[in-house]
Protein backbone atom coordinates (compact mmCIF):
# COMPACT_ATOMS: atom_id res chain seq x y z
CA UNK A 1 0.00 0.00 0.00
CA UNK A 2 1.48 3.21 -1.00
CA UNK A 3 2.00 6.23 1.29
CA UNK A 4 -0.36 9.54 0.60
CA UNK A 5 3.20 11.47 0.42
CA UNK A 6 5.75 10.75 -2.13
CA UNK A 7 9.23 9.94 -0.80
CA UNK A 8 11.96 11.61 -2.56
CA UNK A 9 15.07 10.07 -2.82
CA UNK A 10 17.81 12.27 -4.25
CA UNK A 11 20.73 10.86 -6.32
CA UNK A 12 23.26 12.59 -7.67
CA UNK A 13 25.40 11.72 -10.01
CA UNK A 14 28.59 14.32 -11.10
CA UNK A 15 26.46 16.27 -13.43
CA UNK A 16 24.34 17.12 -10.47
CA UNK A 17 20.95 15.77 -11.87
CA UNK A 18 18.36 14.51 -9.24
CA UNK A 19 16.16 11.74 -9.63
CA UNK A 20 13.13 10.84 -7.58
CA UNK A 21 11.51 7.20 -6.94
CA UNK A 22 8.14 6.75 -5.21
CA UNK A 23 8.58 4.15 -2.34
CA UNK A 24 5.84 2.69 0.30
CA UNK A 25 6.73 2.73 3.89
CA UNK A 26 7.40 -0.77 3.92
CA UNK A 27 9.80 -0.75 1.27
CA UNK A 28 11.23 1.68 2.92
CA UNK A 29 12.09 0.19 5.78
CA UNK A 30 12.94 -3.26 4.08
CA UNK A 31 15.74 -1.14 2.29
CA UNK A 32 17.08 0.44 5.42
CA UNK A 33 17.61 -3.25 7.05
CA UNK A 34 19.14 -4.16 4.12
CA UNK A 35 21.27 -1.41 3.87
CA UNK A 36 22.17 -1.88 7.33
CA UNK A 37 24.22 -5.19 6.18
CA UNK A 38 25.38 -3.88 3.02
CA UNK A 39 27.20 -0.93 4.93
CA UNK A 40 28.82 -3.19 7.94
CA UNK A 41 30.08 -5.52 5.51
CA UNK A 42 31.10 -2.51 2.65
CA UNK A 43 33.11 -0.82 4.96
CA UNK A 44 34.73 -3.67 7.14
CA UNK A 45 36.51 -4.71 4.07
CA UNK A 46 36.86 -0.72 3.00
CA UNK A 47 39.05 -0.32 6.94
CA UNK A 48 40.68 -3.90 6.18
CA UNK A 49 42.17 -1.78 3.22
CA UNK A 50 42.33 1.67 4.55
CA UNK A 51 44.12 0.06 8.00
CA UNK A 52 46.49 -1.59 5.94
CA UNK A 53 47.77 1.17 3.71
CA UNK A 54 47.87 3.19 6.62
CA UNK A 55 50.86 0.95 7.76
CA UNK A 56 52.62 1.21 4.41
CA UNK A 57 55.82 3.78 4.50
CA UNK A 58 56.70 6.39 1.68
CA UNK A 59 60.10 6.01 1.46
CA UNK A 60 61.70 8.83 -0.41
CA UNK A 61 65.09 9.45 -2.72
CA UNK A 62 67.69 11.69 -3.72
CA UNK A 63 70.04 10.61 -6.11
CA UNK A 64 69.20 7.03 -5.49
CA UNK A 65 70.10 7.63 -1.65
CA UNK A 66 67.22 7.09 0.58
CA UNK A 67 66.28 10.38 2.56
CA UNK A 68 63.91 11.52 5.21
CA UNK A 69 62.82 15.25 4.39
CA UNK A 70 59.40 17.71 3.68
CA UNK A 71 58.16 14.93 0.98
CA UNK A 72 58.87 12.05 3.69
CA UNK A 73 57.01 14.14 6.49
CA UNK A 74 54.06 15.24 3.89
CA UNK A 75 53.56 11.52 3.48
CA UNK A 76 53.97 9.46 6.58
CA UNK A 77 53.14 12.08 8.75
CA UNK A 78 51.08 15.29 7.92
CA UNK A 79 49.66 15.87 4.38
CA UNK A 80 47.80 19.24 5.81
CA UNK A 81 47.20 21.04 9.04
CA UNK A 82 43.92 19.11 9.97
CA UNK A 83 44.51 15.32 9.06
CA UNK A 84 47.22 12.71 9.92
CA UNK A 85 48.60 10.68 7.40
CA UNK A 86 46.24 7.25 8.55
CA UNK A 87 43.34 9.96 8.99
CA UNK A 88 44.14 11.15 5.39
CA UNK A 89 44.53 7.39 3.84
CA UNK A 90 41.22 6.08 5.65
CA UNK A 91 39.36 8.99 3.54
CA UNK A 92 41.16 8.39 0.30
CA UNK A 93 40.33 4.45 0.52
CA UNK A 94 36.84 5.69 1.51
CA UNK A 95 36.39 7.96 -1.21
CA UNK A 96 38.05 5.12 -4.06
CA UNK A 97 36.13 2.30 -3.06
CA UNK A 98 32.64 4.46 -2.62
CA UNK A 99 33.16 6.15 -6.04
CA UNK A 100 35.71 4.09 -8.07
CA UNK A 101 38.06 6.71 -8.00
CA UNK A 102 39.48 9.71 -5.97
CA UNK A 103 41.04 12.91 -6.53
CA UNK A 104 44.19 14.27 -4.25
CA UNK A 105 44.43 18.05 -4.47
CA UNK A 106 46.64 20.61 -3.69
CA UNK A 107 45.73 23.41 -0.83
CA UNK A 108 47.40 25.76 1.20
CA UNK A 109 51.09 25.46 1.95
CA UNK A 110 51.69 25.54 5.17
CA UNK A 111 55.69 26.98 6.14
CA UNK A 112 57.28 26.24 3.25
CA UNK A 113 55.56 22.62 2.72
CA UNK A 114 52.95 21.32 0.52
CA UNK A 115 49.90 20.15 1.75
CA UNK A 116 47.33 17.58 0.45
CA UNK A 117 43.82 17.00 0.79
CA UNK A 118 41.37 14.25 -0.47
CA UNK A 119 38.28 15.97 -2.67
CA UNK A 120 35.13 15.05 -1.76
CA UNK A 121 32.85 15.76 -5.44
CA UNK A 122 34.13 16.87 -8.73
CA UNK A 123 32.69 17.68 -11.93
CA UNK A 124 33.59 14.73 -14.71
CA UNK A 125 35.70 16.28 -16.65
CA UNK A 126 35.98 15.78 -20.75
CA UNK A 127 38.22 13.39 -21.55
CA UNK A 128 40.78 14.41 -24.73
CA UNK A 129 43.53 12.28 -25.59
CA UNK A 130 45.98 15.17 -26.51
CA UNK A 131 45.14 17.95 -23.93
CA UNK A 132 45.00 18.03 -20.06
CA UNK A 133 41.56 16.76 -17.86
CA UNK A 134 40.55 20.14 -16.51
CA UNK A 135 38.31 19.20 -12.96
CA UNK A 136 35.65 21.93 -11.97
CA UNK A 137 33.52 22.13 -9.07
CA UNK A 138 36.20 20.31 -6.89
CA UNK A 139 34.81 20.51 -3.03
CA UNK A 140 36.63 19.67 -0.21
CA UNK A 141 34.99 19.61 3.04
CA UNK A 142 32.35 22.52 2.85
CA UNK A 143 35.11 24.85 0.57
CA UNK A 144 34.67 24.70 -3.13
CA UNK A 145 37.48 25.51 -5.48
CA UNK A 146 36.72 28.45 -7.84
CA UNK A 147 39.07 27.50 -10.40
CA UNK A 148 39.63 24.69 -12.58
CA UNK A 149 42.55 22.23 -11.57
CA UNK A 150 44.45 20.36 -14.34
CA UNK A 151 45.66 17.14 -14.78
CA UNK A 152 49.69 17.79 -13.93
CA UNK A 153 47.81 19.94 -10.75
CA UNK A 154 45.92 16.48 -8.99
CA UNK A 155 46.77 13.04 -8.30
CA UNK A 156 43.42 11.24 -9.63
CA UNK A 157 43.63 7.43 -8.72
CA UNK A 158 40.86 4.97 -10.33
CA UNK A 159 40.04 1.39 -8.71
CA UNK A 160 38.68 -0.35 -11.36
CA UNK A 161 38.31 -0.09 -15.23
CA UNK A 162 34.40 -0.34 -14.42
CA UNK A 163 32.95 0.71 -11.51
CA UNK A 164 31.65 -2.99 -9.35
CA UNK A 165 29.83 -1.34 -6.41
CA UNK A 166 26.81 -1.15 -8.32
CA UNK A 167 26.97 -5.00 -8.73
CA UNK A 168 28.02 -5.82 -5.77
CA UNK A 169 24.86 -3.99 -4.32
CA UNK A 170 22.71 -5.69 -6.71
CA UNK A 171 23.62 -8.94 -5.45
CA UNK A 172 23.11 -7.45 -1.82
CA UNK A 173 19.64 -6.70 -2.44
CA UNK A 174 19.21 -10.56 -4.27
CA UNK A 175 20.54 -12.62 -1.51
CA UNK A 176 19.34 -10.84 1.45
CA UNK A 177 15.60 -11.30 0.11
CA UNK A 178 16.85 -15.17 1.49
CA UNK A 179 18.20 -13.40 4.90
CA UNK A 180 14.94 -12.14 5.14
CA UNK A 181 12.64 -15.03 4.64
CA UNK A 182 15.20 -17.15 7.10
CA UNK A 183 14.76 -14.58 9.57
CA UNK A 184 10.85 -14.56 9.42
CA UNK A 185 10.83 -18.03 9.49
CA UNK A 186 12.98 -18.84 12.30
CA UNK A 187 10.76 -15.56 14.16
CA UNK A 188 7.70 -17.77 13.56
CA UNK A 189 8.93 -21.33 15.11
CA UNK A 190 9.98 -19.21 17.77
CA UNK A 191 6.89 -17.30 18.39
CA UNK A 192 3.38 -18.43 20.03
CA UNK A 193 0.54 -19.26 17.68
CA UNK A 194 -2.80 -20.28 18.75
CA UNK A 195 -5.67 -21.55 17.26
CA UNK A 196 -9.25 -20.84 19.64
CA UNK A 197 -11.84 -23.11 18.88
CA UNK A 198 -15.55 -21.44 19.17
CA UNK A 199 -18.53 -23.25 19.77
CA UNK A 200 -21.53 -22.35 17.66
CA UNK A 201 -23.58 -21.37 20.10
CA UNK A 202 -21.03 -18.89 21.36
CA UNK A 203 -20.79 -17.32 17.96
CA UNK A 204 -24.50 -16.73 17.59
CA UNK A 205 -24.39 -13.97 20.30
CA UNK A 206 -25.43 -10.78 19.38
CA UNK A 207 -21.87 -8.61 18.76
CA UNK A 208 -19.67 -11.73 19.08
CA UNK A 209 -17.17 -10.43 16.49
CA UNK A 210 -17.19 -6.99 18.73
CA UNK A 211 -16.75 -9.24 22.04
CA UNK A 212 -14.18 -11.52 20.41
CA UNK A 213 -12.05 -9.22 19.42
CA UNK A 214 -12.30 -7.18 23.03
CA UNK A 215 -11.38 -10.46 24.64
CA UNK A 216 -8.23 -10.54 22.75
CA UNK A 217 -7.02 -7.20 23.03
CA UNK A 218 -7.90 -7.40 26.94
CA UNK A 219 -6.98 -10.87 27.62
CA UNK A 220 -5.43 -13.17 25.56
CA UNK A 221 -2.69 -10.56 24.13
CA UNK A 222 -1.41 -9.50 27.68
CA UNK A 223 -1.16 -13.11 28.47
CA UNK A 224 1.14 -13.57 25.24
CA UNK A 225 3.25 -10.65 25.94
CA UNK A 226 3.30 -11.57 29.71
CA UNK A 227 6.16 -14.15 31.23
CA UNK A 228 3.83 -15.05 33.66
CA UNK A 229 -0.18 -14.84 33.33
CA UNK A 230 -3.60 -16.72 33.30
CA UNK A 231 -5.35 -16.96 30.60
CA UNK A 232 -9.35 -17.34 31.51
CA UNK A 233 -11.23 -20.29 29.04
CA UNK A 234 -14.64 -19.34 28.76
CA UNK A 235 -17.28 -21.90 28.66
CA UNK A 236 -17.52 -22.47 24.54
CA UNK A 237 -13.77 -21.35 23.36
CA UNK A 238 -11.26 -23.80 23.15
CA UNK A 239 -7.43 -22.85 22.99
CA UNK A 240 -5.36 -24.46 21.48
CA UNK A 241 -0.85 -23.86 21.01
CA UNK A 242 -0.35 -24.88 17.02
CA UNK A 243 3.21 -22.97 16.88
CA UNK A 244 6.53 -22.14 18.41
CA UNK A 245 9.23 -24.57 18.16
CA UNK A 246 11.50 -25.31 21.27
CA UNK A 247 14.51 -26.32 19.47
CA UNK A 248 15.87 -24.16 16.09
CA UNK A 249 19.03 -21.25 16.14
CA UNK A 250 19.95 -18.98 14.19
CA UNK A 251 23.41 -20.03 12.17
CA UNK A 252 21.18 -20.34 9.07
CA UNK A 253 20.73 -17.04 9.16
CA UNK A 254 24.44 -16.71 10.48
CA UNK A 255 25.77 -18.62 7.53
CA UNK A 256 23.55 -16.51 4.86
CA UNK A 257 25.30 -13.38 6.46
CA UNK A 258 28.29 -14.59 6.46
CA UNK A 259 27.66 -15.61 2.63
CA UNK A 260 27.09 -11.78 2.43
CA UNK A 261 30.68 -11.21 3.81
CA UNK A 262 32.15 -13.61 1.43
CA UNK A 263 31.14 -11.91 -1.64
CA UNK A 264 31.94 -8.45 -0.22
CA UNK A 265 35.30 -9.63 0.35
CA UNK A 266 35.80 -10.98 -2.97
CA UNK A 267 34.60 -7.79 -4.86
CA UNK A 268 37.76 -5.76 -2.74
CA UNK A 269 40.23 -9.00 -3.34
CA UNK A 270 40.22 -9.55 -0.26
CA UNK A 271 40.74 -13.39 0.84
CA UNK A 272 37.26 -14.60 2.91
CA UNK A 273 39.15 -15.88 5.96
CA UNK A 274 40.25 -12.28 6.67
CA UNK A 275 36.56 -11.12 7.38
CA UNK A 276 34.90 -14.60 8.85
CA UNK A 277 37.03 -14.74 11.67
CA UNK A 278 38.58 -17.95 11.44
CA UNK A 279 42.39 -18.75 11.81
CA UNK A 280 43.51 -21.29 9.76
CA UNK A 281 44.86 -20.28 6.69
CA UNK A 282 45.27 -16.75 7.57
CA UNK A 283 49.19 -16.66 6.72
CA UNK A 284 48.53 -17.47 3.00
CA UNK A 285 45.47 -15.47 2.92
CA UNK A 286 47.23 -12.29 4.25
CA UNK A 287 50.45 -12.57 1.47
CA UNK A 288 47.23 -12.92 -0.88
CA UNK A 289 45.29 -10.17 0.45
CA UNK A 290 48.81 -7.91 -0.06
CA UNK A 291 49.61 -9.34 -3.59
CA UNK A 292 45.99 -8.81 -4.93
CA UNK A 293 44.63 -5.98 -2.95
CA UNK A 294 47.49 -3.43 -1.06
CA UNK A 295 50.33 -4.02 -3.85
CA UNK A 296 48.01 -2.92 -6.96
CA UNK A 297 46.93 0.02 -4.89
CA UNK A 298 50.11 1.39 -3.28
CA UNK A 299 51.67 0.89 -7.45
CA UNK A 300 49.18 2.92 -8.73
CA UNK A 301 49.62 5.64 -5.92
CA UNK A 302 53.09 5.31 -5.83
CA UNK A 303 53.59 5.98 -10.70
CA UNK A 304 50.77 9.05 -9.63
CA UNK A 305 53.20 10.30 -7.40
CA UNK A 306 56.09 9.95 -9.47
CA UNK A 307 55.10 11.17 -12.79
CA UNK A 308 52.69 14.36 -11.34
CA UNK A 309 55.16 15.63 -8.46
CA UNK A 310 58.68 14.27 -9.63
CA UNK A 311 58.62 14.28 -13.55
CA UNK A 312 60.94 12.06 -15.52
CA UNK A 313 63.98 14.35 -15.59
CA UNK A 314 64.09 13.95 -11.70
CA UNK A 315 63.01 10.34 -11.95
CA UNK A 316 65.60 9.31 -13.75
CA UNK A 317 68.57 11.76 -11.99
CA UNK A 318 67.20 9.24 -9.06
CA UNK A 319 64.67 11.42 -7.39
CA UNK A 320 61.13 9.49 -6.74
CA UNK A 321 58.92 8.25 -3.79
CA UNK A 322 58.61 4.23 -3.27
CA UNK A 323 55.63 2.77 -1.20
CA UNK A 324 56.78 0.14 0.80
CA UNK A 325 54.12 -2.25 2.32
CA UNK A 326 56.85 -4.59 3.89
CA UNK A 327 55.48 -3.18 7.54
CA UNK A 328 52.24 -4.17 7.07
CA UNK A 329 52.43 -7.87 8.60
CA UNK A 330 53.54 -8.01 12.25
CA UNK A 331 56.92 -8.78 12.48
CA UNK A 332 58.00 -10.81 15.75
CA UNK A 333 61.65 -10.48 16.40
CA UNK A 334 61.93 -13.74 18.75
CA UNK A 335 60.26 -15.61 16.36
CA UNK A 336 62.53 -14.38 13.47
CA UNK A 337 65.64 -14.20 15.04
CA UNK A 338 67.21 -16.95 12.28
CA UNK A 339 65.83 -15.71 9.63
CA UNK A 340 67.38 -12.02 10.96
CA UNK A 341 70.68 -14.09 10.69
CA UNK A 342 70.72 -15.54 7.33
CA UNK A 343 69.15 -11.89 5.42
CA UNK A 344 72.16 -10.21 7.35
CA UNK A 345 75.01 -13.08 7.00
CA UNK A 346 73.96 -13.77 3.57
CA UNK A 347 75.00 -10.40 2.20
CA UNK A 348 71.31 -9.99 1.24
CA UNK A 349 70.42 -7.34 3.50
CA UNK A 350 72.19 -4.90 5.86
CA UNK A 351 71.07 -4.27 9.57
CA UNK A 352 69.60 -1.01 9.07
CA UNK A 353 67.38 -2.92 6.26
CA UNK A 354 66.31 -5.46 8.95
CA UNK A 355 65.49 -3.48 11.45
CA UNK A 356 63.29 -0.76 9.29
CA UNK A 357 61.27 -3.82 8.12
CA UNK A 358 60.85 -4.96 11.59
CA UNK A 359 59.99 -1.46 12.56
CA UNK A 360 62.46 -0.60 14.52
CA UNK A 361 64.90 2.64 14.73
CA UNK A 362 67.99 2.29 12.51
CA UNK A 363 71.59 2.88 13.82
CA UNK A 364 72.97 5.90 12.60
CA UNK A 365 76.79 3.79 12.34
CA UNK A 366 78.38 3.36 8.71
CA UNK A 367 78.73 -0.25 10.18
CA UNK A 368 74.91 -0.63 10.38
CA UNK A 369 74.35 -0.08 6.84
CA UNK A 370 77.26 -2.16 4.97
CA UNK A 371 77.18 -5.77 3.71
CA UNK A 372 78.25 -9.03 5.33
CA UNK A 373 78.72 -12.04 4.99
CA UNK A 374 79.52 -14.94 6.90
CA UNK A 375 82.88 -17.19 5.69
CA UNK A 376 80.79 -20.37 4.72
CA UNK A 377 78.48 -18.42 1.82
CA UNK A 378 81.55 -17.84 -0.80
CA UNK A 379 81.21 -17.78 -4.88
CA UNK A 380 81.38 -21.61 -6.06
CA UNK A 381 85.02 -21.04 -7.61
CA UNK A 382 86.96 -19.90 -4.45
CA UNK A 383 84.96 -22.41 -2.30
CA UNK A 384 86.47 -25.11 -4.93
CA UNK A 385 90.45 -23.22 -4.49
CA UNK A 386 89.88 -23.70 -1.11
CA UNK A 387 88.88 -27.54 -0.81
CA UNK A 388 92.27 -28.04 -3.54
CA UNK A 389 94.46 -26.07 -1.34
CA UNK A 390 93.38 -27.82 2.21
CA UNK A 391 93.84 -31.59 -0.14
CA UNK A 392 97.22 -30.64 -1.22
CA UNK A 393 97.95 -29.62 2.44
CA UNK A 394 96.87 -32.77 3.78
CA UNK A 395 99.21 -34.89 1.24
Amino acid sequence: MKTGINFFKWIRDRSGTPSTVEVSCRELFEAAKEYQVRELCFWICANMVANAMGRCEFRTFRNGEEIQEKDYYLWNISPNVNQNATAFMHKLVARLYQDNEALIVNTLTRSDMDALVVADSWEMPEEWPSRQNEYRGVVVGGYQYQYPLYESNVLHLKLNHTNMRPIVNGLYQSYYRMVSAAMKAYAWDRGQHWKVRVAQMAQGDDGWAKTFQQMIQEQVKPFLDSDGAILPEFEGYTYENVGGKLGGDTRDIRAMIEDIFDFTARGFLIPAVLTNGKVEGTADANTRFLTNCIDPLCDQLQEEIVRKRYGYDQWKRGNYLRIDSSSIIHFDLFANAANVEKLVGSGAYTINDVRRAANQATINEPWADEHFMTLNISPMGEATRKLSAEEEGTT
